[in-house]
């Protein structure tokens, strides 16, 4: 008897499933996502579970072997260092990023760091064909018999071919192109992104094969799809930077083999991506040393901390209400401590115009930030510099008061390492630091005690 071919309706930006169509999704609030979609024989007669002849004795937990598994080196420190330590066997990685951000050049440098090693990899593309990738390769310098490519669209089809060739590393690129033959649905749609994800998943538990796939963002940044893929999945690394920036960003947003948030830097260059170890010429410029409303802090980025640069530009306004504009730091933030520092310090800020901004392009939202930010804005408006080798670190209250922030002693190590020698903080703070020889530390509780800060 032919199976029953029954037809959802399911929204493309969050999954959530209807009974009929509708303008709006209900669930995310997206408008015109909701698509017919084939749900296979879910509403057949038939039963949906039956019972396997054979499956895996459970064991106690306590009899389980501590987990000792070797990760796999991408060759990348900074990679490596994202992905807690390496690529773990059996895992499935989400890339995801803008179109031209960069993908497909970090698939092609990961490749010639792990060929070099004598690694054999599988490049398995359904954007472009074998000889786009091959120009692209020839550009780089990544030809060698130990890069196979193949431009296979078909999930169960890739699942066959990574068994047989046995690589150890595997580059899908990307998700969305990918379909599985039984479906009637267009690639890229939701059922398809599922249970393509899920051949991927399975393959790669089963095979032991690290696998990892690429995924194009949505203009609100999301990954194309539902989150359901970055549920499947075992990390979600986000790879950002603007198209005319020659830096790019990659962070962890999803990792179950290491830390959340750790961030890598690389440089795009004619020949490929280069790792950017010395990340202070990327966010702190030497050339704002000396002038007004640009103060040295320190945020979190996962497990270790990064110096970042804080600019602000205050300047009469021309217009009847004043603009209040940030690009890294938060711009609701921004408009709050303007107000914290007009009515506790005085300071007419309603009649001029404020400009914040993060060296580097970095994105920032951290309350540790405030105290930078209030003082890049002090320090434009007065036209004082702030004094060479001073740093400042704190969250600032709605009373103006100077709160304390986490992992304090990460941060100064860091700060010491890019030449700070003075450092205002929280004084909550000052009883879990430790003295770093050639470092000054200044606690303070309020925005007035910042007076010493500025030349």
């Amino acid at each position: 008897m032919k199976k029953k071919i029954s037809k959802v309706f399911l929204c493309q930006s969050c999954g959530q499933e209807f009974s009929r169509w509708a303008g709006k999704c209900e669930s995310c609030g997206k408008w015109n996502t909701i698509v017919e979609e084939s749900g296979g024989d879910r509403f057949s007669s038939s039963p949906s579970y039956k019972k396997s002849a054979v499956y895996k004795e459970p064991v106690p937990i306590n009899s389980i072997p501590s987990d000792d598994t070797k990760r796999l080196s991408s060759g990348l420190s900074e990679l490596d260092l994202v992905l807690g330590g390496g690529l773990v066997p059996g895992s499935l990685i989400l890339v995801g990023g803008e179109p031209g951000v960069g993908k497909s050049t970090l698939i092609l440098e990961i490749s010639r760091s792990m060929i070099s090693h004598g690694k054999k990899i599988l490049y398995i593309s359904g954007e472009e064909s074998s000889a786009q990738v091959g120009l692209r390769a020839a550009r780089m310098n990544v030809l060698s018999e130990n890069l196979l490519l193949s431009s296979e669209t078909y999930a169960e089809n890739i699942s066959a071919m990574v068994e047989d060739v046995s690589p150890d590393l595997v580059f899908v690129d990307s998700i969305q192109t990918l379909t599985r033959e039984a479906l009637p649905n267009q690639a890229g749609t939701v059922t398809q992104l599922r249970e393509c994800t899920q051949v991927l998943l399975e393959t790669a538990k089963r095979t032991g094969i690290p696998i990892l796939m690429t995924g194009h963002i949505t203009k609100d940044g999301a990954i194309a799809g539902p989150k359901v893929l970055e549920h499947l999945v075992d990390t979600v690394l986000y790879f950002e930077g603007d198209k005319l920036n020659y830096f790019r960003l990659l962070r962890a947003v999803k990792n179950r083999f290491g830390a959340v948030g750790d961030l890598a830097v690389f440089e795009m260059l004619e020949s490929g991506l280069k790792e950017v170890k010395d990340r202070q010429r990327v966010f702190i410029s030497s050339l704002t040393e000396g002038k007004s409303g640009s103060v040295i802090s320190s945020v979190l980025e996962g497990s270790r901390a990064l110096s970042v640069e804080v600019q602000a530009l205050v300047s009469r306004t021309n217009y009847s209400q004043a603009r209040r504009m940030a690009e890294g730091p938060d711009t609701r933030r921004l408009i709050l401590l303007a107000a914290v520092i007009e009515k506790y310090l005085g300071h007419t800020l309603s009649e001029c115009d404020i400009f914040g901004n993060l060296a580097g392009g970095l994105q920032v939202d951290e309350p540790a930030l405030d105290l930078a930010i209030c003082a890049s804005i002090l320090s434009s408006y007065t036209e004082r510099p702030v004094q060479s080798g001073y740093a400042v670190i704190g969250e600032v209250g709605l009373s103006g008061e100077v709160r304390s922030v986490g992992q304090v002693s990460l941060r100064l190590k860091e700060l010491k390492g890019v030449g700070i020698e003075t450092v205002f903080l929280p004084k909550g703070n000052l009883a879990e630091i430790e003295k770093i020889p050639g470092m000054e530390i200044v606690g303070i509780s309020a925005l007035r005690e910042l007076e010493g800060l500025f030349k």
